[in-house]
């Protein structure tokens, strides 16, 4: 019996120390399994800011982007990502915007200025990295935007009004907006998109269905500056009227300041060159195209003011190209016909037509008819109105700086 007894007491000393063994091992595994867990929510929440500061990058550097031309570039972009969660000088965070870039591949290019650089730093804290001693971790995110051609080519600004088509307009390239109804009474548009604040009428075709409801859009061209007039180059109307007295001869028309503007008569039946240049037109019938002769113009640019009015509705083939570079302090090449932000006065252009270039009528409303095509047009008008077959480009090939419409585009 004492060795039985003695046997029993000898076994209760190894069961304790495997008790205590199994109690380190639990305890050195939870430590362990709360390290990992810990690690694992710093690293996932590391992951999610990274992920908001690329997002915020994104955003900001289109913001800077879209404000190239005449805005603030640096305060959109710290503005953006601030509307993301991220304000420069606040919970360690820094907010910097670069014009031109600083890194390759961007910094350096020929139309660098056209780009923006945004870089979004912040020293993000930690929850159980704490406990070896690490308090926060630099997080970093770099996006690169680029102010280039737009896609869209024809905008209507008024709220009330909007485009009417009553023919057929062929631009398969160009993105349509309209802040107010589009109204295809019977007629036919085809475009890349075609987007409308309020509602479609009219039992016509479009291509592709447009998205209603969008945002109203702001006048794509409004940066363009109130050109500069100087004294009147010619004081009284520049009239043309072919006389078979002296054989028909062409006219030719040189650029300059026409303060009664320019009438070419219904009776003129010879041609009318315009020389390269900009024309500016300051008052009486405007721009006034009437006849059978044909009337062209390379490298031209119309700015009409005060009033004047242009109706270009000659029976002969009106063929214009805007100037490739800029000829106006501050008014890009492709800018064709620029009417005066002031100016209500309608406008008409029909006829057999190549117009490639902008024509901007900020306050009025544009009647185009007849027969037109084109390499590239933009239309911007309060009120459109679209009579005949007309065949809208959207090649800005031959301008250095692409359509005279930008939009920002994130490139990196």
């Amino acid at each position: 019996m004492q060795i039985v007894s003695s046997g029993v007491l000898a076994m209760k000393p190894k069961s304790w120390r495997e008790g205590g063994q199994a109690l380190v091992f639990v305890a050195l595994s939870l430590l362990v399994l709360t390290g990992v867990v810990g690690l694992s929510v710093d690293m996932g929440y590391l992951r999610y800011t990274k992920r908001r500061l690329q997002t915020a990058a994104d955003s900001a550097a289109v913001a800077g982007a879209s404000e190239l031309q005449g805005g603030n570039y640096r305060a959109a972009a710290l503005n953006d990502s601030k509307s993301n969660g991220f304000e420069d000088g606040v919970r360690d965070t820094t907010v910097t915007a670069f014009n031109p870039p600083k890194d390759a591949p961007f910094a350096g290019k020929v139309n660098e200025r056209n780009y923006v650089e945004v870089e979004v730093r912040q020293n993000a804290p930690t929850f159980f990295m704490r406990i070896f001693g690490v308090n926060t971790a630099a997080l970093s995110a770099t996006a690169v935007a680029e102010l280039g051609s737009s896609k869209g080519c024809i905008y209507s600004l008024a709220l009330l009004g909007g485009i009417t088509v009553n023919g057929t307009v062929n631009a398969p390239d160009c993105g349509v907006v309209d802040n107010a109804i589009l109204n295809v009474g019977g007629g036919c548009i085809t475009a890349s998109s075609i987007g409308l604040v309020l509602n479609l009428l009219g039992g016509g075709c479009t291509n592709p269905p447009p998205i209603l409801g969008i945002a109203p859009s702001g006048d794509p061209l409004g940066y363009l500056p109130r050109p500069r007039t100087a004294n009147c180059t010619y004081p009284n109307t520049v009239d043309v009227n072919s006389n078979p007295k002296n054989g028909n001869k062409p006219t030719t028309l040189s650029a300059g300041v026409y303060c009664r503007g320019i009438l070419i008569e219904n009776t003129n039946t010879a041609s009318v060159t315009f020389q390269p240049g900009a024309y500016f037109i300051t008052g009486g019938v405007g721009l006034d195209f009437n006849g059978t002769g044909n009337i062209s113009g390379d490298g031209v640019v119309f700015y009409v003011a005060n009033g004047a009015p242009v109706n270009m509705n000659g029976a002969g083939s009106t063929s214009l190209t805007a100037p490739v570079n800029s000829v106006i302090p501050g008014v890009p090449g492709g800018v064709l016909i620029y009417q005066d932000r002031g100016d209500p006065s309608a406008a008409t252009i029909s006829g057999n037509l190549t117009l490639n270039g902008a024509l901007y009528f900020p306050a009025a409303q544009l009647t185009m008819g007849g027969n037109a095509s084109s390499t590239y047009t933009v239309i911007v008008a309060q009120v459109i109105k679209f009579n005949g077959n007309l065949g809208i480009g959207a090649d800005y090939g031959s301008l250095p700086d692409g359509s005279p419409i930008k939009g920002a585009v994130l490139v990196q």
